[in-house]
């Protein structure tokens, strides 16, 4: 598909695939507060379609990555409402911006393993985040991309009995004791289309309300085995200076580990409804 122009600067192209658009040309220190929030509403159409923009060549400094942030929800905050469970991250707060985690490769005790997993991004409070628009500063050479997967179409891919089982069941989300828990439905709809998409991933979900171990267990593993296929998945190269916004209600993502001892360093701002 052709470029599409949404201004008289910026143009969006969506990518082939499950999810995913490209947004070409924006500036965010360009333009107003007004002017860039009219922007986003332009491309709300484009994300609620596609889950993840992608920015390339974007250099979000801190003040323009709050910014575009706040075009998409209420709240910005670190990892949750309060800015209270970012799990000992660090954030810019010294730079007057503590909405903004910083998750760097040579930070002592990092362990890039830890996201190296399929998850959404807090989900053990009541209201998870509806997104987080991420910004890479320094991006490891031929490694550290970062995957998303379409959970919307990987509900779909269920045979129609397993659609009706997960129709009507809850799951419970953290890991105690570095976080609380909260328990979820495992179906959730699109807030534009209605589509069913799933509310499961193998780095929060600890159980299936209701069922015994062994049951909630199977279950899940089947669930996973259709929705963690590369089929709903689009996957970015990162160069230093790209920007992502990815809508953390119908999507997982997975940030990949292969950098070894390269320095990347990314930073992120959660956003709430």
């Amino acid at each position: 598909m052709s470029e599409v122009k949404v201004s008289a600067r910026v143009s969006v192209e969506r990518l082939d695939g499950a999810l995913g658009a490209v947004v070409q040309g924006l500036r965010v220190s360009d333009y107003t507060d007004d002017d860039l929030r009219e922007l986003a509403d332009s491309l709300l159409p484009w994300w609620d379609e596609r889950l993840v923009l992608f920015f390339p060549g974007a250099h979000f400094t801190p003040s323009d990555q709050s910014r575009l942030a706040r075009c998409f929800g209420s709240k910005v905050a670190a990892t949750t409402e309060t800015a209270s469970e970012n799990r000992n991250i660090p954030t810019l707060r010294d730079e007057g911006f503590p909405e903004i985690l910083v998750i760097d490769s040579h930070t002592p005790g990092f362990n890039p393993h830890v996201t190296a997993v399929w998850h959404t991004d807090v989900p053990f409070i009541e209201q998870p985040p509806k997104a987080s628009l991420f910004y890479c500063e320094i991006a490891a050479v031929g490694a550290g991309d970062t995957m998303w997967n379409n959970q919307i179409a990987a509900y779909r891919r269920l045979s129609k009995p397993m659609q009706r089982l997960v129709d009507e069941l809850e799951v419970v989300m953290g890991t105690p004791p570095q976080t609380g828990t909260h328990v979820h439905p495992f179906v959730r709809r699109h807030h534009a289309s209605g589509e069913k998409s799933i509310f499961a991933n193998r780095g929060w979900t600890r159980s299936i309300v209701g069922m015994s171990e062994v049951e909630s267990r199977h279950i899940l593993e089947a669930v996973y085995a259709i929705s963690e296929r590369p089929e709903h998945v689009v996957r970015w190269k990162w160069t230093s200076g790209d920007g992502a916004l990815w809508d953390n209600r119908y999507t997982m993502h997975y940030a990949v580990a292969d950098y070894g001892t390269q320095h990347r360093r990314v930073r992120r701002a959660t956003i709430y409804a």
